[in-house]
């Protein structure tokens, strides 16, 4: 490879960027120190086949002095030399002998960096704004070589919850793939690439470095498997950056787009209600059945806008509608446990609700009293088979038929059951 030496004209491009014009003999001095940096990159390049890490260790004086570090070929020799340290850690694992991981994944991820700021340099305009790289195909080949080790180290660190070094090297797997494909090196990775994208987002969530999560994340929809996730990250860094507006149109358009991932459905169905803002809740839920008439949460939607109002604004009306919704949405999904959790409750209500009129029926009157015993036992009736569905396809969520199921045991008089559900109470 061949040896560049600063010429005199980037010398003094170099002079007023320090930000002060440099008398003749510090002129001088200052060319005896950048001569004096080459040659240590120099002697560095040739002790890389003996010695990488001393090489390593050498060429750091260069890489971190303003003098040279604008030097394509000062960062060529930091790369090359620390390709050698994880040319030599690999060979160890492919011979099935000890090797010091950690060090190849630090060392890929500086090499890493090496890489990008040579071939940065490398196409910086001369004194005559002229650009010459001489580097390309060093670059090049070195992504070819090395990019998959890239994802490897990315994941690794990502292992280790060093989740900012994992997210850059991941970044670096996606900017080597893209070179490689557009110099005609690799054809275009639409299999990894989008998973190394979604890897960027998720370390941006565990981070809580929401810029970070947007930068690639678009690149992840491309995977139908991550895709979803992909998309609740987008929406959740909008909002945590502060931009309501474009987390609230993402949140609608992942309700349409993934319609099986509740997370959209929910945040929105929270947030027009804290805002007492159903009617647009109602708008929206109208839309999305429009969309797709059969999907079922897009019906228990509409049955909870509909109880939520009853519950706020005590119409009646609102409980029956709110009903029909459940049993749509129990119609298209037999299982759904909030429409079952929901209907539940919907019943419960109509039994307090009809107890509660009839309230001044006289304790003498027996046939009256018999007549409302019955519509009682209706409400719960209708009720049980909900909770015992409930019990039966989630036994591990109390919460969701516990309390709704010890009701209608009770009010239905089934004194074993009651008393079964108040052993299984105190044995936890």
């Amino acid at each position: 490879m061949k040896k560049t030496v600063l010429s005199f004209a980037f010398v003094l491009a170099a002079t007023f960027a320090f930000g002060q014009e440099l008398t003749k003999e510090q002129l001088k001095q200052q060319k005896k120190e950048i001569k004096a940096l080459i040659g240590v990159a120099e002697d560095a390049e040739s002790n890389i086949a003996n010695d990488p890490e001393a090489a390593v260790a050498a060429i750091r004086t260069a890489t971190s002095n303003p003098l040279v570090n604008k030097n394509a070929y000062v960062w060529y020799v930091s790369a090359s030399a620390k390709k050698g340290v994880m040319d030599n850690e690999n060979r160890k694992r492919a011979e099935g002998g000890q090797f010091d991981e950690e060090k190849l994944y630090n060392y890929t991820f500086e090499f890493g960096n090496d890489i990008a700021e040579c071939d940065k340099c490398d196409n910086l305009p001369d004194a005559k704004g002229k650009i010459a790289p001489q580097y390309t195909d060093f670059v090049n080949n070195s992504y070819g070589q090395q990019f998959g080790q890239f994802y490897n180290a990315g994941a690794y660190f990502y292992g280790k919850e060093n989740y900012e070094k994992s997210y850059h090297l991941f970044r670096m797997f996606i900017e080597a793939a893209d070179r490689l494909y557009k110099a005609g090196m690799m054809p275009k990775d639409t299999v990894n690439v989008p998973v190394a994208a979604y890897n960027m987002s998720l370390c941006g969530m565990q981070l809580k470095k929401y810029d970070m999560v947007l930068t690639h994340v678009d690149m992840a929809m491309a995977n139908p498997d991550y895709a979803p996730t992909a998309y609740r990250y987008k929406t959740a860094a909008y909002l945590e950056l502060g931009d309501t507006a474009k987390w609230l149109d993402l949140c609608k358009e992942g309700a349409v787009k993934f319609p099986q991932d509740s997370y959209f459905n929910q945040a929105l169905m929270q947030y027009y209600y804290d805002r007492n803002e159903s009617e647009k809740l109602d708008a929206l839920a109208d839309d999305l059945i429009k969309s797709d008439p059969k999907n079922p949460q897009f019906l228990f939607l509409k049955g909870y806008i509909a109880q939520s109002k009853y519950e706020k604004e005590d119409v009646k009306d609102l409980l029956d509608v709110a009903m029909e919704w459940y049993k749509k949405t129990l119609d298209a999904d037999p299982n759904y446990e909030s429409a079952l959790v929901n209907l539940g409750r919907c019943y419960l209500l109509k039994a307090q609700e009809y107890s509660n009129a009839q309230s001044s029926t006289k304790i003498n009157d027996k046939k009256k009293l018999a007549q409302d015993r019955e519509i009682l036992d209706g409400f719960y009736n209708q009720a049980l088979p909900l909770y015992e569905r409930l019990r039966t396809i989630s036994p591990d969520r109390k919460d969701f038929w516990f309390n709704g199921l010890m009701n209608c045991y009770y009010n239905l008089r089934m004194d074993d059951k009651v008393a079964e559900l108040e052993k299984l109470e105190s044995a936890e």
